[in-house]
């Protein structure tokens, strides 16, 4: 059987270097976007566009941090509470990467690239956090 601890922690580490490449990565790419690009796409017809990829990615950056947190907080000390936490907010980061992927403005093959990593990454910490969560509920057995 797979230890699910440790499998959830050795993607919880290699994720929280990955974000940090991924955060600044997708930063600079919008402001790029936002520089460069926006006379082709008529931004400033419409320049809510703009700002809700600004909002996601702002988003995306506060969730994807507070479930690093816990996820780590929670896989260290053997706690089930912040672990289940972490498992809950990667549905909403998960929206957020699929958002950069499908929906933003203006989506470069780059990011197709980082923001497929991404979801792997927490597509995998999502299957080992609920193995890892259902191990630590069920009660211990004496066999």
């Amino acid at each position: 059987m797979v230890n699910a601890s440790l499998a959830y922690e050795i993607l919880l580490y290699i994720n929280s270097f990955y974000f940090g490449l991924f955060a600044t990565c997708e930063l600079g790419t919008l402001i790029l976007k936002s520089v460069l690009i926006i006379e082709k796409y008529d931004v400033e017809k419409d320049p809510t566009k703009l700002g809700q990829d600004y909002g996601v990615l702002l988003g995306l950056f506060i969730i994807e941090a507070a479930r690093l947190i816990l996820g780590r907080n929670g896989s260290l000390s053997e706690r089930d509470v912040p672990v289940m936490f972490s498992v809950l907010l990667t549905v909403p980061s998960i929206v957020g990467v699929l958002y950069l992927l499908i929906w933003q403005v203006v989506v470069l093959r780059i990011e197709y690239i980082w923001c497929t990593l991404m979801l792997a990454l927490q597509t995998l910490e999502f299957i080992f956090a609920s193995m890892f969560v259902v191990t630590m509920c069920k009660g211990p057995s004496y066999d």
